[in-house]
């Protein structure tokens, strides 16, 4: 037998790939945040999923035969919200939703790229309640992970609220190691490259204080 390409490969770390209502559903990770993609059996796109912003996608498939197929998205002021999406004219409603007490308009998340100690652009998200000044007095939590080639995807958690209420600014930092951008990025953070995984991480703090995010 002879195989046959029908979905080129991209640069962007594919996510999942799955079919319902004769059509390929393929989800990319591009720049740590869910693209997805909808194709035809031939390996043509037809369209693009759009997502309500930047964060973290699933689909489910279904039957060939379905007219609908589900999916989740989430990010780190968004809670995880059920959609279902027609296939036929390529619309999102939401389908089920979280009981959480908050309105994400009241929140911003900002994604920036910093140069770590090489140069190399580390992704960061920034997120904090909408008038939070910026005058480097804010309390600030850096969280940040990088090794065994795990992606750290934008995602909600209720616990985080308080905190943003009382001005706090959480961010979140892609470092080295993980495998938002495919083995590269995941070798270039181990073994004899394991300091890459710490100066980003100094270095992510290193741009809090020089934006005057945090002191």
């Amino acid at each position: 037998s002879v195989l046959k390409t029908i979905i080129a490969e991209k640069p962007e770390n594919i996510s999942s790939v799955t079919t319902a209502g004769g059509k390929i559903f393929v989800t990319y990770l591009k720049d740590v945040t869910s693209r997805v993609y909808v194709y035809n059996y031939t390996g043509k796109m037809e369209r693009e999923l759009k997502l309500p912003s930047l964060g973290s996608a699933v689909v489910f498939g279904e039957d060939k035969t379905d007219k609908f197929v589900f999916y989740t998205f989430t990010s780190i002021t968004f809670p995880p919200t059920i959609y279902r999406y027609d296939i036929t004219t390529g619309k999102s409603t939401v389908f089920r939703k979280p009981e959480v007490k908050f309105n994400p308009e009241d929140f911003v998340t900002e994604q920036v790229f910093y140069p770590s100690k090489d140069g190399t652009k580390v992704p960061l998200f920034v997120t904090y309640k909408k008038g939070t000044s910026m005058n480097g007095k804010n309390p600030t939590i850096l969280y940040g992970y990088g090794g065994f080639n795990i992606n750290l995807n934008p995602g909600f958690s209720a616990t985080l609220l308080p905190f943003l209420n009382a001005g706090g600014v959480y961010v979140q930092a892609n470092l080295r190691g993980g495998g938002e951008y495919g083995k590269e990025w995941h070798d270039a953070g181990r073994l004899a490259r394991k300091q890459n995984v710490f100066d980003d991480f100094i270095a992510a703090g290193d741009y809090l204080i020089a934006n005057n995010i945090s002191a």
